[in-house]
């Protein structure tokens, strides 16, 4: 599978040394994914309508024997009496197995990497690559050397219904649903064991960022934003044409953009 890491300027390490970068899941904000604070469902009211239909139900499937004992008018007397029993009968019909949203404490140990299925996205070149200054890395997941026995890669579904407990996705549901407002990002994610990793390394910010070698040979392009600067040009070309992990080479593109429509091209450098 070929698949494009969004890199900003600082991040020109995974390609100088490569090794991707990971970052603890416990490390990201995401409120989904952490069951942060939530409104209490919304109760479910029995309407009079809806009770008598209730009533006419539970007469009708009587007995013939216990059917001759009373009227209908009877029925609906002693109905009422039960009154508060059989609306909690009706809303557990309703409500069915109550759910169970996946525990965030099995993510303790895991680490996330972010791919994408395009290279010429403007909002990932905006929000990942340092609005449009770093870097997009071409790479081989299939290349040997390059998968885990320890990893899941897999594309994130989108959509509004948040993943249950038990839902059939196996393993870690939760990290592989975004809602459906996300789905222009087209994100291919990669989990793997923090465990796994080479080494790591804290950030300004005091969180760690976690190390992980994969084979050069992976690298099947890189290219460049629209507003990378002179210094990250040379950067990549030194790494491209003297580092002797990429000989014999590797293609170098560059964006350009459109002149008619808010588009991206991908041009080879000369």
């Amino acid at each position: 599978m070929k698949v494009y890491l969004y890199l900003n300027p600082l991040q020109l390490d995974v390609l100088r040394h490569a090794r991707l970068h990971l970052t603890a899941l416990t490390d990201l904000p995401d409120p989904w994914q952490n069951n942060a604070r939530m409104i209490q469902r919304q109760s479910i009211r029995i309407s009079e309508a809806e009770f008598q239909k209730e009533l006419e139900r539970q007469f009708k499937a009587l007995p013939t024997q216990l059917k001759g004992l009373m009227t209908w008018e009877d029925f609906k007397i002693e109905a009422q009496k039960k009154r508060p029993k059989i609306e909690e009968q009706m809303k557990k019909g309703r409500q069915g197995k109550p759910t169970v949203l996946p525990n965030p404490e099995a993510y303790q140990e895991l680490g996330l990497c972010r791919f994408f299925t395009r290279a010429d996205n403007p909002l990932l070149w905006d929000r990942y690559a340092d609005q449009h200054r770093g870097v997009v890395l071409e790479l081989d997941t299939s290349y040997p050397g390059f998968n885990s026995k320890k990893q899941v890669l897999r594309p994130v579904v989108y959509g509004q219904p948040r993943p249950q407990a038990d839902h059939p996705m196996k393993p870690f549901p939760a990290l592989f649903h975004r809602a459906a407002e996300y789905a222009s990002e087209e994100e291919i994610r990669l989990i793997r064991p923090l465990a796994e990793a080479k080494n790591n390394k804290p950030l300004a910010n005091g969180k760690l960022v976690y190390f992980y070698p994969f084979p050069p040979r992976a690298v099947m392009s890189v290219t460049l934003g629209v507003n990378a600067t002179e210094d990250t040009r040379e950067q990549v070309n030194r790494i491209l044409n003297y580092d002797m992990k990429y000989k014999p080479g590797r293609p170098l593109r560059e964006i350009l953009l459109d002149p008619d429509q808010f588009k991206l091209h991908i041009r080879g450098t000369l």
